[in-house]
Formats: structure tokens, C-alpha cells, sequence
């Protein structure tokens, strides 16, 4: 729908957005350094690592267990975030997904925790990878993730940190968990599954944003509310007002305006 205005350079309904955030996180979404972790830990420390053990508390323990006091974790990732950042992977089908959505009026900014030293490493790897697609990189080093998701007001949040999604619940944001191999002992409480989706792939993330985006678009449809940033906690608060059934009703009332 966006890419038919911009098109035929129709004036956007007030229930239209120009543009929607997406929040990114950068180790383990949109980098993922598993590979590499495993190739430099055999090759400088002469460990093989299970998959638990390429996060810092299974790296420490570890560590501690075989009498290496002199070596954590900052020892393996301070070389790899500086040295071999550009051999990290992106995802299958992520930047495809990522371009595909840019052109469907999402935009995209990064929110990760890295320290001073390392966080230039990663701008150059979003500028090298991924182009025009990611301008913004944030840094939640001096200040917490809660904070610029807070500032940034994205629709969707995604991360494949259970414990960081749960520390920014309270704020008005679709929560996206992606499960990668490392992190499947992070499951999900019960009252998070209504509250947080859970992908294992690109093809998924794009499903469920273009959902949410048709959700949001509803839901200015029928409250007479303007699709727009400043609007984000309004939007957000009937959605989860209104319940599952209703959604699709709405949802369905939607489609069949949309199609007249």
C-alpha cells in the first residue's frame, strides 16, 4: 500500500504511516557470531566450545574449570569485535527481508551494548553490509536500551536476548525474540507468549511485521487516529485493549475497506 501512494503520488490517508521503525539488535540478528567464535576460540585457547560457552557465562566457567584464571570473556570478544568483525554473518534472507520492508516505508536503527573501544567496529560492518538500508547505530553503553527505545518510539523491538526484551515489556513496542542456536535454553514464560513473538528465521520477521503494520493501519482506520510516531503509545494501548477476537474482526473489517 505504501509503495502504491509513493507510486502514483497519492496523498496518504491519516491512517497510512510514511514511515515505521524497527529497532534492531546487533550481536546474534542482524551479525551473527557464532562461527567465528568457535573457529578463534580452538585457535587461540584450544578449546571447543559448546554452544552455551560462546556466552560469557558459560565462556568464564569454562575458563575458571580448566585453570585458564588469566582469560574471559572480553578476551576472546575484544579481538574479534576489533580484528574479525567482518567475518561475522548475516543471517540467511536478512538483509533481503531488511530491503524488502525499506521499500514498504520501514526504516531501521540499531540498539546495542558494546564498549567504547568496539562500537566503531560495528558501524563500519552496518555501513559495509548493509548500506543505505541501516543509517543509526546507538550504543546503550552510557545509557540503557530502555532509554532509546523509550526516545526512538519503534514499533518493533527484535533481539535474541530474552532478559533485554523483558527489561523494555512496559514500553509501548511489538517485542520480536529471534531463537538462535545458543540461546534455545531462553524459552519464553507463559504470559510472554502473548506478549513477545518468537521467530527462527527472516521469512518469519517479515510475516509478522507486515501484520503488525496492517494492524496499526486498523487501528487508525477505525479510532479515526493519524499513523505517526508521536502516536506510537496510543496505537499500542488499544491494541492490547481491545483482545485477540476482536483484533480479527477488525482486522477483517479492515481488509474488506481496503478492497472497495
Amino acid at each position: 500500500m505504501y509503495f502504491i501512494y509513493l507510486m502514483f503520488g497519492f496523498n496518504r490517508p491519516k491512517y497510512v504511516a510514511k514511515n515505521l521503525i524497527v529497532s534492531l539488535d546487533f550481536d546474534g540478528v542482524i551479525a551473527h557470531g557464532l562461527n567465528v567464535k568457535l573457529k578463534y576460540a580452538k585457535e587461540w585457547f584450544g578449546v571447543d566450545l559448546e554452544l552455551h560457552q560462546t556466552k560469557k557465562d558459560g565462556f568464564d566457567k569454562l575458563m575458571q574449570k580448566i585453570g585458564k584464571l588469566d582469560i574471559n570473556y572480553r578476551s576472546l570478544m575484544d579481538p574479534l569485535n576489533e580484528d574479525h568483525i567482518m567475518e561475522y554473518e548475516i543471517p540467511p534472507h536478512c538483509k533481503e527481508t531488511l530491503h524488502n520492508l525499506h521499500k514498504e516505508g520501514f526504516r531501521f536503527v540499531v540498539i546495542t551494548s558494546r564498549n567504547d573501544h568496539d562500537f566503531p567496529y560495528a558501524k563500519k560492518f552496518i555501513r559495509h553490509k548493509f548500506g543505505h538500508i541501516i543509517k543509526y547505530l546507538h550504543n546503550t553503553r552510557n545509557k540503557s536500551k530502555d532509554h532509546f527505545v523509550h526516545k526512538l518510539k519503534p514499533r518493533i523491538h527484535i533481539d535474541d536476548d530474552l532478559k533485554k526484551l523483558e527489561s523494555i515489556k512496559h514500553l509501548p513496542v511489538h517485542l520480536i525474540y529471534y531463537r538462535q542456536p545458543e540461546n534455545k535454553h531462553q524459552n519464553r514464560s507463559l504470559f510472554d507468549n502473548s506478549r513477545i513473538f518468537e521467530i527462527n528465521n527472516w521469512k518469519q520477521f517479515y510475516d509478522i511485521v507486515i501484520h503488525i503494520k496492517k494492524v496499526h493501519e486498523a487501528i487508525c482506520w477505525k479510532y479515526d487516529t493519524k499513523n505517526k510516531f508521536s502516536h506510537v503509545g496510543k496505537i499500542y494501548g488499544i491494541y492490547q485493549d481491545i483482545g485477540k477476537d476482536k483484533l480479527n474482526d477488525l482486522l477483517k473489517e479492515y481488509e474488506n475497506f481496503e478492497k472497495k
